[in-house]
C-alpha cells in the first residue's frame, strides 16, 4: 500500500526482523502515522490525582492535537480539543487551573466545562437562528480510566479501553494499582525535547535489553550496590528478564533481582503489607524482585521503575516514572514525564522517591541523558537519502520465535530474555500493521 509515493508495505520486514530507516526519519511516514496510528489508539492524557476537584483542568497533547483534561462541574472527567470551534484559537493557554467555564481570547465565545456553548459575540438568539448546530460544543473525546490513568480517543469506532489494554492490565497493576489507595502524581510533568523519533523511546521501553549495560552500565551498578559480583548480578538480572508481548502493541519486561538482593528493595516499608491486599500472589512475587521494570502501552505511553541512587553511602530508593513520547517531527520528540508514589506512603518517602527519580529518569537524570545522546545520534545519522535506503536490525527475533516461558505468573507471550529483541520489534510490527490499514 502506498501513500503519496511512499511504499508503506516496505517499511517493515516481519519475517527477518528489519525496519526501514524511513520509519524514523521520513516526513510522509510521520504524516500518515498521525491518522493511522495515533488516530486509532487510546492515548494517555493524565492521572486522576492531577484533577481532584470539580473544575480542575490541565492542558495536554494527544499527538499533534492540544487538548483540555478537566473534571467538570458535576465531577465527570472530560477531554476536549483545545480549539475554539468558531475560528480555531486555543481556548486555554495555561497549563493548569480551575474554572467553571472557558472564554476564548479571540472573540469571547464562552464554554461551560461540560463543553456546552454558553455565549458568543453575537446578539442573543442570533446564532441559534442560523442553525449552526456543529458550533454548539467544544469537540469532545471519549474518556476512560484504568488504575487512575486517564486515556482518551477521538475515534468513535475504537473498542473499549479495557479491551484495548487487554493483558497489559495485569502488568499495569504492578506499577499503578499495587495498594488499595493506588498512586498519586508528585507534581506537574517535566518536559524536554530530544532530537530523535518518538518510536525510539517507545520501543526502548518495550524493552531494549542490550543497551542497558552498554549505555547505562556504570550508573546501573550503583543501584545494586558495591559488593563482589555486582556487575555479573546486574547482567544476569537483565539478561534473564523476560520479554513480555501483551497484545495490541503493548510490551515490557520485569527484570528480577537475584536471591542475594533483599526482597522489596527500595520500596516504602509501610506499603509492603498493602501489596498483599491489592495484588495476586503472582503479582506480589514479581513486585518483590522487580529490579528494573519497564512497559510501553502502545503507541507512546511508558512506565519505568527501579531502585535509584548516585551515592553508595545512601540506600537505594525505588522510583516510578511515567512518560509520553510526544511526536513533534520525524526527528524530534517532546518527552513529558511524571513521578508517582503510593498514596499510603509517608511524605518523607515520597520526597525520597522524587529525588531518586530526578537523579535518574528526568531531563537532567543520568539515564535519560544517556538515552537522549544515542537517540539524537540516530536522528542525525538517518536523515539522509542514503541512510534511508538502509534498515534497522531486529533480526534476533528469528532465533527466539517459539521459545516461550510457560511458568511465568503473568499473561501474554513471555520470551526468556530481553536480549531477544522481541518486545521492541513487536511494537514496530503493530505500528506497521496500522500503517498499512487504510
Amino acid at each position: 500500500m502506498s501513500n503519496n509515493g511512499l511504499d508503506l508495505a516496505a517499511l517493515v520486514d516481519e519475517q527477518h526482523g528489519l525496519v526501514s530507516m524511513k520509519a524514523y526519519a521520513d516526513w510522509d511516514v510521520f504524516r500518515v502515522e498521525q491518522e493511522r496510528v495515533f488516530g486509532r489508539a487510546w492515548l494517555y492524557v493524565g492521572h486522576d490525582t492531577e484533577v481532584p476537584r470539580n473544575g480542575d483542568y490541565v492542558t495536554r497533547q494527544m499527538s499533534q492535537d492540544p487538548v483540555i483534561l478537566t473534571r467538570d462541574n458535576h465531577g465527570q472527567l472530560r477531554v476536549f480539543l483545545n480549539m475554539c470551534p468558531h475560528r480555531g484559537a486555543l481556548v486555554l493557554r495555561s497549563e493548569a487551573g480551575n474554572a467553571p467555564s472557558y472564554v476564548c481570547p479571540y472573540h469571547g465565545w464562552t464554554y461551560e466545562n461540560t463543553g456546552r456553548l454558553l455565549a458568543t459575540c453575537h446578539p442573543p438568539g442570533r446564532y441559534e437562528q442560523i442553525g449552526a448546530q456543529h458550533k454548539q460544543r467544544l469537540v469532545e473525546a471519549r474518556v476512560a480510566t484504568y488504575a487512575g490513568l486517564i486515556f482518551a480517543t477521538f475515534n468513535q469506532e475504537l473498542g473499549s479501553l479495557d479491551d484495548y489494554l487487554g493483558d497489559a492490565r495485569w502488568y499495569l497493576d504492578l506499577y499503578h494499582a499495587r495498594t488499595p489507595g493506588g498512586m498519586v502524581v508528585l507534581g506537574p510533568p517535566h518536559k524536554w525535547v530530544v532530537n530523535g523519533n518518538w518510536k525510539l523511546g517507545a520501543a526502548n521501553f518495550g524493552a531494549d535489553g542490550p543497551h542497558a549495560t552498554k549505555v547505562h552500565g556504570p550508573i546501573s551498578r550503583l543501584s545494586f550496590g558495591d559488593f563482589a559480583g555486582a556487575q555479573e548480578a546486574l547482567i544476569k538480572a537483565l539478561e534473564e528478564g523476560p520479554a513480555i508481548v501483551m497484545g495490541n502493541g503493548h510490551n515490557g519486561t520485569t527484570s528480577l533481582s537475584p536471591e542475594m538482593i533483599p526482597e522489596f528493595l527500595g520500596r516504602p516499608p509501610e506499603c509492603v503489607p498493602l501489596y498483599h491486599q491489592a495484588l495476586s500472589p503472582g503479582q506480589v512475587k514479581v513486585v518483590a524482585r522487580n529490579f528494573a521494570g519497564v512497559q510501553t502501552i502502545f503507541p507512546n505511553f511508558s512506565s519505568v521503575e527501579g531502585p535509584g541512587r548516585t551515592d553508595l553511602a545512601e540506600p537505594p530508593v525505588c522510583f516510578l516514572n511515567i512518560r509520553v513520547w510526544q511526536p513533534v517531527a520525524p526527528d524530534r520528540t517532546e518527552i513529558w514525564g511524571w513521578f508517582l508514589a503510593e498514596k499510603e506512603a509517608s511524605e518523607e518517602w515520597k520526597a525520597m522517591t522524587m529525588r531518586s527519580g530526578l537523579r535518574t529518569f528526568s531531563f537532567a537524570g543520568t539515564f535519560d541523558q544517556d538515552d537522549a545522546e544515542v537517540w539524537a545520534s540516530i536522528g542525525c545519522a538517518t536523515r539522509g537519502a542514503v541512510a534511508q535506503r538502509e534498515a534497522a536490525s531486529f533480526e534476533m527475533v528469528q532465533h527466539y520465535r517459539g521459545q516461550l516461558v510457560e511458568d511465568y505468573p503473568g499473561p501474554g507471550k513471555v520470551y526468556p530474555t530481553i536480549w531477544s529483541e522481541v518486545g521492541e520489534f513487536d511494537i514496530l510490527r503493530h505500528w506497521y500493521h496500522l500503517m498499512n490499514t487504510a
